[in-house]
């Protein structure tokens, strides 16, 4: 029942933006157009079946879904055909890998400034995305660089944490990288995509100049817990939270294990929707797992494929100690 739930709560969060479906449509209209055919001759009825999810299949007259994506699915398919051969014959379609993802990193604020606040620009690539079938796009901030580390206060200004501040960074820019984050996040949900919130830095690392004043060992923990929590609040269509735990994070290996299991996995635990915990999890201290696992919120385990220097067209378990997923394969364990 719970999993059913889940499910509803998430197609109506979706169509609550618009939806995978209009975009479906729009997509088949703009086809009919380009063609220069009459719109009367492509009128298909729509049905929600018990197909797996992200299946499809297109009759006569009828285009039917496993889900809203896969509804979508079709009506993107229909419109590839018009704009093949100018017609639309039966098909029929399901996805070979459950997650069909991109990654994409913010590391230079001048180099950002133009393209990132462009909303042209994110509704165009995030329509590509949804018509290459991804499925997910996760946006990491803070990935080894001191820029958004952390990014919770180039977002918000929380009254409980007044000394926690950019330097230089005023009301109206805060607002305004809120808002984009909104839009990216909303714009994908109406795209069938799912959003991840990538974070991997909690605090500079130890060789990085700090860009965020006011943070100590004593207030980040409950601060994060707070931010995060807003955020979430704050960006309804966000679906996953991607964590790196390991050194790189800014938080000592001595205190991860507290640190995410008291103040991380809680926030989105209490997020009051289903969010999902992505555990980028490499060189994780002893505990780590054991606390994501018992958390209480849904996880999902990723980790480095190449491990950057390599080209190899597999995941290696080992390139250096630890490296890859060589820590999910330690018995027991409650993840595979």
């Amino acid at each position: 029942m719970l999993t059913r739930l889940a499910i509803a709560g998430s197609l109506a969060a979706m169509a609550a933006f618009g939806g995978p479906k209009e975009f479906g449509v729009d997509e088949l209209n703009r086809a009919i157009a380009a063609r220069g055919l009459k719109p009367a001759m492509f009128r298909f009825r729509t049905e929600i079946t018990a197909d797996p999810p992200e299946s499809y299949r297109i009759q006569s007259g009828l285009i039917t879904g496993g889900d809203l994506r896969g509804l979508m699915y079709g009506y993107l398919d229909a419109a590839a055909q018009i704009r093949a051969r100018g017609r639309v014959l039966s098909s029929k379609g399901s996805p070979a890998t459950r997650i069909r993802g991109i990654r994409y990193f913010l590391h230079n604020e001048d180099l950002e400034r133009d393209w990132y606040y462009s909303r042209d620009y994110w509704t165009d690539y995030i329509r590509m995305l949804a018509r290459n079938r991804f499925n997910r796009f996760n946006l990491v901030f803070a990935h080894q660089t001191n820029y958004l580390a952390p990014p919770y206060p180039f977002w918000l200004a929380l009254p409980e944490f007044p000394e926690i501040r950019v330097p230089g960074l005023g009301d109206e820019q805060r607002k305004r990288n809120l808002d984009m984050l909104r839009f990216i996040s909303q714009t994908a949900a109406e795209h069938g995509i799912d959003f991840t919130l990538g974070i991997w830095e909690h605090n500079v690392q130890t060789n990085q100049k700090p860009t965020v004043t006011g943070l100590t060992e004593q207030n980040l923990g409950p601060y994060s817990y707070a931010a995060l929590k807003a955020v979430l609040a704050a960006c309804p269509a966000i679906r996953s939270v991607q964590m790196r735990t390991n050194s790189e994070s800014g938080i000592p290996n001595d205190r991860q294990v507290e640190f995410y299991g008291k103040w991380i996995w809680p926030a989105i635990r209490e997020a009051g929707r289903l969010v999902t915990l992505d555990l980028r999890g490499w060189v994780m201290r002893p505990g780590l797992m054991e606390g994501a696992l018992s958390s209480g919120v849904p996880l999902r385990l990723s980790t480095k494929y190449w491990g950057e220097h390599l080209g190899r067209p597999y995941p290696p378990a080992e390139t250096w100690p630890n490296y890859s997923y060589l820590n999910f394969l330690e018995r027991p364990n409650g993840h595979a």
